[in-house]
């Protein structure tokens, strides 16, 4: 059974990913989670902004367990991995009704972000660990890819094309719209592969054209 503390953190988790950090009050906390008042509350966390943290964590240690975890599956090629976690990330947006923040806290981590520098600071700090796991996996990967391919620098433009392709596919509410960005996110991953390379003086397939990352 769930402690007390974890309920309050996962109330004020679903709380601050629908309507936000600032908009979220200690009494809407206290009304979510079935506390009996503010002294009730304040028995758990000092503050909103120890509860704040308690949420970033909760939020990325579901995001390590649900989806990270997918990418460390020593059982599965690296790069099948990859693709498997990217179809994760969009099957859970889907289930969410397209409002889901991101896989690892959205919109709430850029609002947090800006009101808070100690909230920078840890935000920084978990984007800096899901950056880590996916490099992790592109240099596992390494004799697949292209000698040309940057890893650390094609392991943030992947978390790039994520967090833009939630943002999109929330702002219009259509999870077409993510498919079609994880689709051909998947294709440039693939495409900066050994397997894809075109020999000098030979016609190259468009997606082959593109710079290299």
């Amino acid at each position: 059974m769930r402690d007390r503390r974890t309920q309050i953190v996962e109330a004020a988790s679903t709380l601050m990913s629908r309507q936000g950090f600032l908009q979220t009050s200690v009494d809407d906390v206290i009304k979510q989670a079935g506390l009996c008042g503010k002294a009730h509350f304040y028995h758990y966390f000092k503050s909103k902004e120890e509860l704040g943290y308690a949420v970033l964590n909760y939020q990325f240690e579901r995001f390590t367990e649900r989806g990270l975890a997918i990418l460390q599956e020593p059982r599965i090629a690296p790069l099948d991995r990859l693709n498997r976690f990217i179809d994760a990330v969009v099957a859970n947006h889907a289930a969410h009704g397209c409002q889901s923040g991101g896989p690892c806290c959205g919109n709430l981590a850029t609002e947090m972000a800006d009101s808070h520098e100690g909230f920078r600071e840890r935000i920084e700090v978990v984007f800096e660990r899901w950056a880590a796991q996916i490099q992790a996996l592109l240099w596992e990967a390494r004799p697949q890819l292209d000698e040309q391919v940057d890893v650390p620098q094609l392991a943030r433009f992947i978390i790039a094309t994520l967090e833009g392709a939630l943002l999109m596919s929330r702002v219009k509410r259509e999870i077409d719209v993510m498919e079609g960005i994880a689709a051909e996110l998947k294709r440039f991953v693939a495409s900066r592969t050994v397997a894809t390379r075109v020999p000098d003086g030979l016609g190259a397939p468009e997606y082959a054209q593109h710079s290299r990352v």
